[in-house]
């Protein structure tokens, strides 16, 4: 396919274009709306080669110069810089593929016959949730439902696909960038003329997300202690702290963490306890944290908090940057206030180099120097294209934001001294920023199990990322939206945290509203969420293994069951994926669901907990509400330890 592109440029097969064009977009809490008017559009005709240089012209004489890099398993197109700021090319595609990737996509896995966009926004928008509380109000729940992929946006995007023939497009610029993924063809629409497009060529799936993760850069190593046990979640200051997590350590639960989004005060708006967006500790709210954090630490638990690329309107650190000048402003020369709930917030402008170091200082300082081990770095999806920033056009830097703002976090870190002890995990994301996070996690689901939105998401979510250069990933046990009816329950609680077992990193979150929500701590949960929290642990070795081959090899460590099998494993998007090589998982992303028809593929595997073993095909199993569906290899060097993990 490689060599076959360049002969289809020659011979005008690909419909090479430039042009002209003009978007419009308009947000609303993170959420975009775009359209876009091509004012010119001018097809190019191949001319000749002159030392190594595809020479193409359009009839207005208007010409784009092409070279490129080629090997037996790589090709990369380079464009020469234009006037023009659209391109338009189709590249050759097979009727019979499948197509993923495209960054994190939460309703298709294979993308093949779909329009994708590649643009960062807020997933949860607020005329999606809308829709749905009406939907269900007149119809009632349907998890099974799922919007429209053209109605979907996404926290992390990624001008990027992986083919089920073993094919990687990347195409490198920060424009907004959509594909049109048809049977014969993928046409590629970029506003503006990209630097480059690369295509990768693998002999197989795993050999293919290697050289991916080589192309992206991979994400910086979280700590071993993470797989100590759960990242415990809690909020209310440190009263509240302390007492839930002498509660869970004096009924043995495995702690590896203990989580304070609202380390820097509570804000309690309409839509919940929301953190507080002034990063520094809220001594008020926190009055013994100092003390506290070394009584955690002494015990082998680890003190983590929140921070966000905005700063509240008014707030004390708000006030410093608006003095120093560090704010993104409106046309006028105002600061850019925008809202992410109910309240006025201003974002920080990572393109001013001195903004930026004054953000990292304030990590440095309020966070590292404070003693926090790591935090959620939320948000990043929020430039506004009408605003006015230090670096220049905010369209063209909007979707690479994110990815500073996970190079702010991670030289934060490096200057600190504390890379590989402390992490910490994003929601946003770019692809040229991936090599900067430790983690991604999947963002904001629902407390409930719709396939779009909230657990039956997360499978999709996870798969995607990985054949987009994500090989760390995780969700929120539990969710974290609620709505009106939507509340999380016990058996969600536990599904969820039965299917976290088996990622990189075992993470709660009480939600937006804490006290309409089952926490770990509730009589029906707390006795298995402890049981879960020990299997996470005993899991250490494995966990470390899975990691090592991300670090090493490149391998994801949450795969689709295609990378070690056949493709006929594709059609099983929300169904299942594996942990590693060695372990297979079917999270059941249902309510009321005792007994589960599961299809293994064509391999010795025993059942974690049962013993049971099964070569393959189809099998009915039991699906308690403690019990962890997974099974692993019997040849696994690993056979041994965990064949010994109770529940």
């Amino acid at each position: 396919m490689l060599k076959n592109i360049i002969t289809l440029l020659k011979e005008n097969e690909l419909g090479l274009s430039i042009g002209l064009g003009k978007a419009k977009y308009k947000m609303n809490r993170g959420s975009f709306k775009t359209k876009e008017k091509i004012i010119k559009k001018e097809y190019l005709t191949y001319q000749k080669e002159e030392d190594g240089v595809l020479y193409f012209t359009s009839k207005k004489n208007k010409s784009l110069l092409i070279h490129f890099d080629e090997s037996e398993d790589k090709l990369v197109i380079y464009f020469s810089p234009s006037s023009y700021n659209r391109l338009f090319i189709s590249l050759p595609a097979f009727e019979d593929e499948y197509i993923y990737g495209c960054g994190e996509q939460f309703t298709h896995l294979n993308l093949k016959g779909e329009k994708v966009n590649s643009w960062v926004s807020e997933h949860q928008g607020v005329i999606p949730i809308a829709k749905k509380i009406l939907r269900e109000k007149i119809f009632g729940v349907n998890p099974s439902y799922k919007a429209k992929l053209k109605d979907h946006q996404t926290y992390y995007a990624s001008p990027t696909y992986f083919s089920s023939k073993n094919y990687f497009v990347g195409v490198d610029t920060d424009a907004f960038t959509s594909f049109n993924f048809k049977k014969d063809k993928t046409e590629i629409v970029v506003r503006e003329v990209p630097l480059s497009i690369t295509i990768l060529k693998g002999k197989d799936h795993l050999d293919l997300v290697s050289k991916v993760n080589e192309y992206f850069g991979k994400q910086a190593p979280i700590p071993s202690w993470v797989h100590n046990g759960v990242i415990l979640a809690t909020q209310g200051g440190d009263e509240v702290m302390m007492k839930k997590y002498y509660e869970m350590k004096e009924a043995g639960c495995k702690i590896s963490a203990i989580w304070c989004q609202d380390w820097s005060g509570q804000h309690i708006t309409s839509f919940g306890e929301q953190v507080f967006w002034n990063w520094e500790l809220n001594e008020e709210h926190y009055k013994n944290m100092d003390k506290h954090i070394k009584t955690l630490n002494k015990d082998g638990v680890k003190f983590l908090g929140y921070i966000n690329t905005f700063l509240k309107y008014e707030s004390k650190l708000y006030l410093e940057a608006e003095k120093l000048g560090y704010l993104v402003k409106k046309q006028d020369g105002s600061v850019y206030l925008i809202k992410s709930t109910t309240f006025d917030a201003g974002i920080v402008d990572l393109t001013n180099p001195h903004a930026f170091e004054w953000y990292k200082d304030v990590i440095k300082k309020n966070m590292i120097g404070r003693g926090l081990s790591g935090w959620m770095a939320d948000f990043g999806e929020y430039l506004p294209t009408d605003s006015v920033i230090y670096g220049g056009d905010p369209e063209k830097l909007h979707n690479s934001w994110p990815s500073l703002w996970a190079k702010c976090n991670y030289e934060a870190v490096k200057e600190a001294n504390k890379l590989g002890e402390v992490f910490y995990f994003s929601r946003a994301m770019y692809s040229s920023g991936v090599k900067y996070s430790n983690s991604m996690w999947s963002g904001d689901q629902h407390v409930d199990f719709s396939d779009d939105q909230g657990m039956g998401s997360v499978i999709n979510s996870t798969l995607s990322m990985a054949m987009s250069g994500v090989g760390i990933n995780h969700s929120d046990i539990g969710g974290y939206t609620t709505i009106f009816h939507m509340k999380r329950s016990v058996e969600l609680m536990l599904r969820w945290s039965s299917m976290n077992i088996f990622t990189p990193i075992f993470r709660c979150h009480e939600g937006n509203k804490p006290k309409e929500n089952v926490q770990f701590n509730y009589p029906e949960v707390k006795d298995t969420f402890i049981k879960h929290s020990k299997v996470y642990a005993s899991l250490k070795k494995y966990h470390e293994h899975v990691l090592n081959e991300y670090y090493k090899l490149g391998y994801p460590c949450s795969r689709p069951v295609f990378f070690h099998y056949d493709e006929n494993w594709a059609y099983l998007d929300r169904e299942v994926m594996m942990y590693g090589s060695d372990i297979i998982v079917y999270p059941i992303t249902r309510s009321n669901v005792e007994k589960k028809k599961i299809t293994l593929p064509q391999d010795e595997w025993v059942q974690f907990f049962t013993g049971q073993e099964c070569n393959g095909g189809t099998i009915e199993i039991d699906t308690p509400l403690n019990r962890p569906i997974a099974f692993y290899k019997k040849n696994s060097k690993f056979a041994k330890l965990f064949k010994n993990i109770e529940l």
